[in-house]
């Protein structure tokens, strides 16, 4: 297949870099959910083989000034796992070849401006990050490039690609292969297809993804993402209980919303409907709306032509970072069916494309997929950026793609 061909060769070209370079500090920037939890993981185990000791700082969402702070220094390395390569061209605007990056994701990706930043995404092969590859596998395929030894990690590629609804293929089922190889994973036939079950949990990979997504998003603020990594290489064992509690808790912040909106609605406007949490999710990281939104999508109480927008209150301080110069909320966005097929046919227009387009306008940022998409914006202006988002929404596609991606 061409395209993982080309895929392949552009991750030699970066492993040859990476090689040739000897950084003064190391750092991981990667999701809280399951797939940038196992990303995560893969990326230290391949940079501590390579004799780094790499930090973790672990985001629902890649905040800009975070990302100046971090570049505005030298001779450091710095690899983004499951988020980043929608922001290219703003790191490599504020990095100004200062550092070696290195992006491993699979959302929709802008190309990067700075030769020293590199972008590692199947969607620049001909390949679909939302069916062949997750940020998992993308990071599974670097680290086996740059060192065949890695292949033992392929298991986490498999619980990865769980956030995937369809079945696994592309660059993901050569993970699996991998996996299967090592005896890491069984594979067992059901009704709708296949099953794998993850030798070292004794579970499905679908289960073992929603328990690291509860780690590392109910628990984020509770070092969830970092008890979640070293999971992923020493099997759950007594924090089970722990991920139980969450899960629990998840559970009822969810039954009060989904109360709240079968009592009062969702607020409607022409093209989106849209509801605002406030505090009812207190604690967990942002990326627990885009869950709820998820599922929310397939209740009746969901209009099935109209954009889901979710929003909710963020805290100000950041795990292992520090707190933010300004006050955030986070929007995240979901379709039901009938408008994914429309999007998916070019009648309507993208998530990934109009969402961080409104975000831009009220001094936020946004990144996803075409049907999946989320971001932040300043709080206060809730209000406006529905309003805004509703415009986009409803532009006429025959005048061509909008500029989305966040500009440097």
């Amino acid at each position: 297949m061409q395209s993982i061909a080309s895929f392949s060769a552009s991750m030699q070209d970066v492993a040859k870099r990476l090689k040739d370079y000897r950084a003064k500090e190391c750092m991981i920037i990667h999701h809280d959910e399951a797939d940038g939890i196992c990303s995560g993981t893969i990326c230290r185990k391949m940079l501590e083989r390579y004799g780094y000791s790499p930090k973790n700082l672990c985001l629902d969402k890649l905040f800009p000034e975070i990302i100046k702070d971090l570049h505005g220094k030298k001779d450091n390395l710095y690899v983004y796992a499951d988020m980043g390569s929608a922001h290219a061209q703003l790191i490599s605007s504020l990095n100004a070849s200062r550092n070696l990056v290195i992006i491993l994701d699979h959302h929709d990706p802008s190309k990067p401006t700075d030769p020293m930043v590199h972008n590692i995404n199947p969607e620049f092969h001909g390949m679909s990050g939302e069916s062949d590859a997750s940020a998992s596998t993308v990071a599974y395929s670097f680290a086996k490039t740059l060192d065949k030894a890695n292949e033992e990690l392929a298991y986490l590629a498999i619980i990865g690609t769980a956030e995937i609804p369809r079945s696994i293929k592309g660059l993901n089922r050569n993970a699996l292969g991998d996996a299967i190889k090592n005896k890491q994973v069984e594979i067992k036939k059901t009704k709708t297809g296949e099953d794998v079950r993850v030798n070292l949990f004794g579970k499905s990979y679908k289960r073992v993804s929603t328990m690291l997504s509860i780690l590392g998003s109910v628990g984020y603020y509770r070092n969830g993402p970092e008890i979640g990594m070293k999971m992923c290489l020493e099997g759950f064992d007594d924090k089970v209980t722990m991920i139980d509690e969450l899960e629990e808790e998840r559970k009822e912040a969810n039954r009060r919303m989904l109360d709240e909106l079968r009592q009062n609605g969702l607020n409607q406007l022409t093209n989106i409907q849209w509801f605002h949490a406030h505090d009812n999710y207190r604690n967990m990281s942002g990326k627990v709306i885009g869950s709820f939104c998820s599922y929310l999508r397939f209740q009746s109480i969901v209009r099935p032509l109209k954009y889901l927008i979710g929003i909710m209150n963020i805290p100000r301080e950041i795990p292992g970072y520090g707190k933010l110069c300004r006050e955030y909320v986070k929007v995240s966005s979901r379709v039901p069916e009938k408008l994914a097929r429309l999007i998916e046919k070019g009648k309507k227009p993208s998530l990934a494309e109009i969402l961080p387009e409104a975000c831009r306008k009220f001094d936020g940022f946004g990144d996803g997929h075409s049907i999946a998409a989320s971001g932040v914006i300043v709080k206060e202006s809730e209000e406006e950026f529905v309003r805004e988002l509703d415009a986009l929404a409803g532009k006429d596609l025959s005048a061509g793609k909008l500029n989305t991606f966040l500009q440097a």
